[in-house]
């Protein structure tokens, strides 16, 4: 027994388990599979077909149900007395006009809204020259007439248009009014011409194509446009040919005729679609016939089984027991014949990699010791550092010193800038939040140019233009201001002439574009290239352009790849740079991220 032990040991653990799978389980189920699908296909088949028609048919059925009480509230407007008056009474005053509608047409409309989800409006139009558009009664125009053509050439007193109207799609009930004062006396001479439209309301009635489960549902005009089906949006229609293409593994079931359940659409139908992978599912439903087999195959697998089982069990509780012990720090070897097949290596390689672990953790505790001094020192260096700053508050009560003082001796344009440069000193010391408004970093940037201004005088001139729409946005601190900054210090300063600072901050379709210009002597093509290249780290030029590198920084981080940063030629004769990002997003995650 120990012989035959050890030649299994020995084969390797695959080769064990697909011989067994394949002489034991694989090919008898081959061939049970293959009578299985040759038997049971045509089944499924039909049984799916009428379980899928009869579902279908119950949404239908509730389609047709929302679609006709909305064909009985049309009729019930037609026949309501005080609709037909207050449209054939030729009105004296606009005041008359209001009273009638409000008294006999305003509540029987506000009721069907509220009553039929189904509709989405209702509009009565009439060619009596003396009404006014209101909610629910508009003037007959030209532009609607057709609705009313169509049922007088074809003689119907109700009928259904469907169409585009300001480019959204519509599917309305018409009924001709003038139909129903021919028996009226009192109407029989009526001139005016009216008809009632009822907008349906898609948004529903693609709802309740959506309680068919098992495949979608599609209800096309004569012309194969779909305008209900469980698959569109809101204001969204399409061919039936690209939906089908849209939906993959959709199979046609079955179409019918939608007109010999609603009369009124005319050459309308509905297609029922179905995923192929239904049938998949059918047919391993109905595996389960066949699952006496399968249980007598494995029996005979498990037998043969056995003793690989029982070879693997034992080496592998072995090795389990050795691995709970190594969690507690406990590398012991395992001194057993393990054997050449895929547990034995694991044995092999556990013995290995216990040796190892021990030399590691003699390693690791001198280089945790090392560590630890070395952190001390970070820390003490961290403390000494602190120690050494100036006390922000003593600075800024200096300041509102010589504010005061400046005053009183009435200097105020110097009080002023003093005031600002506190203010900027703030701003950079308490940090705050990683965001704030565009409106806010202008403010920020006002503040600074009016210092330069007090510094160069005339010889400074900005302009900044900002967009109302864009104002609100929030951006990373400090994104613009260095851009302001540089300009100044590198375009200004060294400018003979009078210095001019543009800035500007507007919409560019999804973007927000921001634009920082000046007049000074700009630099040549090759050396803004290596500019750009240094700002984005492709140089390893570190020795300039340190405030326009920590804003492409700063923005990689909050947007990684979502935004441009461009240092161009400007059309005032300096430097240009163009920055765009993203007009909406979510900066929550990103400054969690970023502040971690």
């Amino acid at each position: 027994m120990r012989k035959v032990i050890k030649i299994i040991n020995d084969i390797p653990l695959f080769k064990k388990i697909f011989s067994i799978f394949f002489v034991f389980v694989f090919i008898p189920l081959l061939i049970l599979s293959s009578q299985f699908i040759s038997q049971i296909d045509f089944y499924i088949n039909d049984k799916l077909h009428s379980q899928l028609e009869n579902a279908s048919n119950m949404a239908i059925s509730n389609f047709k149900k929302a679609i006709e009480l909305a064909i009985n509230l049309a009729y019930t407007i037609y026949s309501d007395p005080r609709v037909i008056e207050t449209v054939n009474t030729p009105y004296l005053s606009v005041e008359e006009f209001y009273y009638a509608y409000e008294k006999n047409i305003k509540p029987v409309l506000q009721n069907a809204r509220i009553l039929y989800p189904q509709i989405s409006q209702i509009t009565i139009y009439c060619n009596n020259p003396t009404i006014l558009n209101a909610d629910g009664l508009a003037f007959l125009t030209d532009e609607y007439k057709k609705f009313l053509q169509k049922g007088e050439k074809e003689g119907k007193n109700l009928y259904v248009l469907s169409g585009l109207e300001n480019e959204k799609p519509y599917v309305s009930i018409v009924l001709n009014l003038n139909f129903y004062e021919q028996y009226v006396p009192k109407y029989q001479n009526s001139k005016f011409k009216k008809f009632l439209r009822i907008d349906l309301n898609r948004v529903y009635l693609n709802s309740i194509l959506s309680t068919f489960k098992d495949g979608h549902i599609f209800i096309a005009d004569d012309k194969d446009t779909v305008y209900f089906s469980d698959l569109l949006y809101y204001n969204q229609v399409g061919r039936l040919s690209d939906l089908l293409k849209e939906e993959k593994n959709q199979t046609i079931v079955f179409e019918k005729l939608l007109s010999t359940e609603l009369p009124y659409f005319e050459n309308w139908r509905y297609i029922v679609t179905t995923n192929n992978s239904e049938i998949s599912k059918r047919l391993l439903e109905h595996q389960r016939n066949y699952l006496a087999i399968v249980v007598l195959c494995f029996l005979l697998a498990f037998f043969a089984l056995f003793l690989i089982v029982n070879s693997v069990i034992n080496r592998l509780s072995l090795l389990a027991r050795h691995i709970k012990k190594a969690r507690k720090q406990q590398f012991e070897s395992i001194d057993i014949e393990a054997g050449k097949d895929e547990i034995g290596q694991v044995i092999e390689e556990f013995n290995i990699m216990a040796q190892k672990i021990k030399e590691l953790l003699e390693k690791e505790i001198k280089y945790k010791l090392k560590q630890k001094e070395l952190a001390l020192e970070k820390k003490q260096a961290e403390i000494n550092a602190l120690q050494s700053q100036i006390n922000p508050h003593f600075l800024f009560n200096t300041l509102e010193t010589i504010r005061m003082r400046s005053m009183l001796k009435k200097e105020f344009e110097t009080a002023k800038v003093i005031k600002l440069l506190a203010k900027l000193l703030k701003r950079s010391i308490r940090w705050g939040n990683d965001l704030i408004t565009i409106e806010e970093e202008i403010s920020a940037i006002y503040d600074y140019l009016e210092i330069q201004k007090y510094r160069f005088g005339e010889k400074l001139k900005f302009e900044i233009e900002v967009e109302e729409d864009v104002k609100s946005t929030k951006i990373p601190k400090m994104t613009i201001q260095p851009l302001v900054e540089n300009a100044c210090v590198h375009g200004i300063e060294n400018s003979k002439g009078e210095g001019k600072v543009l800035v500007k901050v507007f919409k560019e379709g999804d973007m927000i574009a921001i634009h920082v210009e000046d007049n000074g002597k700009g630099l040549e093509d090759d050396k803004i290239t290596e500019l750009l290249r240094s700002i984005k780290g492709v140089s390893s030029d570190m020795a300039s352009s340190v405030g326009l590198k920590n804003v492409f920084r700063r923005l990689e981080l909050f947007y990684d790849k979502d935004f441009s940063f461009d240092v161009l030629r400007g059309e005032l004769g300096g430097l240009k740079v163009v920055i765009k990002i993203p007009n909406k997003r979510e900066f929550e995650d990103a400054v969690q991220s970023v502040d971690s």
